[in-house]
């Protein structure tokens, strides 16, 4: 009787590691919250683990990056398309060797993912967000899915930018007639008003992050024309707020290119946008997208509020 529970016990111990899993997705990148007074966004790279064993998904990086949450404490899992500039190593190097090379490298258009998480700690709740790498992004999406169900969201937007181009390929300065336009801007330190409802408004929210975190605040100007009025100016590290009448509109968002789409806001709604930036010939391009407001607000968390005015 003992050899036939002896190997029960074995064939049980060998089936659950033969179903046990942990997933890894290596270079993914988090984006932290320096600090509540030091606004700005620090990013890390490391490895984030989905360990079935323990039941947590952990995060590895240096020190002061590292994570780790038990499945059954994260209440909400957002995945949002991002956009940004190729800021890795190989466009830093290149950029040592070359400007020209550098910047040529940089201006490529990287498309990842974001993914965002909520989680319980005690009696309040906590966010983190990462960078997933585009060739991860199903694996990982998959893998939240099986895990989590309705606590994942897919938050996948139609409106993206566009290019505004003439049939010559040059800026087409006929749907941004306040493109000269020129305005003051700084960084308010001190106050960081958050959007407001407003029953006979659209509230828009946009935000700049910088990329890498160093260059908050550096760089030209990135203007969001509505319907051709300036309604936001920021910065790389910047983020501004806009209340506009309901209805369609053509939102663009300037810098030495423009880019941009058209689409209905409704009063009583709150929109939220990322003007993602790009290495141009002089200045930084931009690109226009809507996001999820969880991905926008984090990120509103880790920049500046934009203080800026017109000047002519």
């Amino acid at each position: 009787m003992k050899k036939p529970a002896h190997l029960a016990i074995f064939l049980f111990i060998g089936t659950s590691f033969l179903f046990s899993e942990t997933t890894k997705l290596e270079e993914v990148k988090i984006r932290r919250h320096k600090s509540a007074e030091k606004r700005e966004l620090v990013d890390e790279i490391g490895v984030l683990s989905f360990d079935d064993d323990a039941q947590k998904l952990t995060f590895r990086g240096k020190p002061l990056d590292n994570f780790a949450v038990p499945y059954s404490d994260i209440t909400k899992v957002v995945f949002d398309s991002v956009a940004h500039m190729n800021a890795g190593a190989g466009s830093l190097a290149l950029g040592a060797l070359s400007p020209l090379g550098g910047a040529l490298a940089a201006s490529i258009h990287v498309h990842d993912r974001w993914l965002y998480l909520e989680y319980k700690q005690g009696h309040h709740s906590e966010k983190v967000l990462w960078v997933l790498p585009e060739d991860i992004c199903n694996k990982a999406t998959a893998k939240a899915e099986s895990l989590f169900g309705e606590r994942v969201t897919i938050a996948n937007y139609s409106e993206k930018g566009e290019p505004i181009v003439d049939k010559h390929g040059d800026l087409d300065k006929s749907r941004i007639p306040d493109w000269k336009s020129k305005h003051s801007m700084k960084l308010d330190r001190t106050t960081h008003p958050l959007p407001e409802v407003k029953p006979d408004k659209a509230t828009v929210v946009v935000v700049c992050p910088p990329l890498p975190a160093r260059i908050t605040g550096w760089g030209n100007q990135f203007k969001l024309h509505a319907n051709g009025k300036v309604i936001a100016v920021n910065k790389t590290g910047t983020y501004s707020i806009a209340y506009v009448d309901p209805g369609k509109y053509s939102l663009i968002s300037q810098s030495e290119n423009a880019n941009g789409f058209d689409m209905d806001l409704e009063a009583g709604k709150t929109y939220y946008f990322i003007q993602a930036t790009f290495q141009g010939i002089v200045k930084y391009h931009t690109m226009l997208s809507r996001n999820s407001p969880e991905v926008v607000m984090y990120l509103v968390d880790g920049v500046y509020f934009s203080d800026w005015k017109p000047l002519n």
